[in-house]
């Protein structure tokens, strides 16, 4: 079967997906960030932070240095990059075609993102282009 998951699937867990997503955010208002910024945006300790980035250091997706900054791989960026456009599409579609509020909108995309196939996504975002386009013709 063709496209039947995102590569990072076959990589990482949820959880690490959510870590490159938050370190793509974070780093795009600023070059780097440190474990303490990761713990402020995620929710958890900083010793949670610390397994994970050193997980995802040995996966060669971060860089970081001990008590120091974090910062994408380029692998780790084509991955955080791919993640954030899915969680993008499927916030697009929950809020503003299905008109879910926003906060439950961003959650569901985020269960989602981490399940969905290339093909669902590619249908939904497809979907989504063609509402899109009609609402822009009103």
């Amino acid at each position: 079967m063709k496209n039947k998951r995102p590569a990072s699937k076959r990589l990482l867990t949820s959880t690490q997906e959510d870590y490159l997503e938050a370190v793509l955010e974070l780093t795009s208002v600023k070059a780097v960030t440190r474990n303490k910024d990761l713990a402020d945006k995620l929710g958890v300790k900083r010793a949670t932070v610390t397994r994970a980035v050193k997980a995802l250091t040995v996966k060669g997706l971060v860089e970081h240095e001990t008590h120091g900054y974090i910062t994408l791989t380029e692998k780790g960026r084509k991955i955080a990059v791919e993640i954030t456009s899915r969680h993008n599409i499927l916030t697009h579609f929950f809020r503003d075609i299905l008109l879910l509020e926003k906060n439950e909108a961003e959650n569901i995309a985020c269960m989602v993102e981490h399940l969905i196939s290339i093909s669902a996504l590619e249908k939904i975002s497809s979907f989504v282009k063609k509402i899109d386009s009609h609402t822009r013709e009103d």
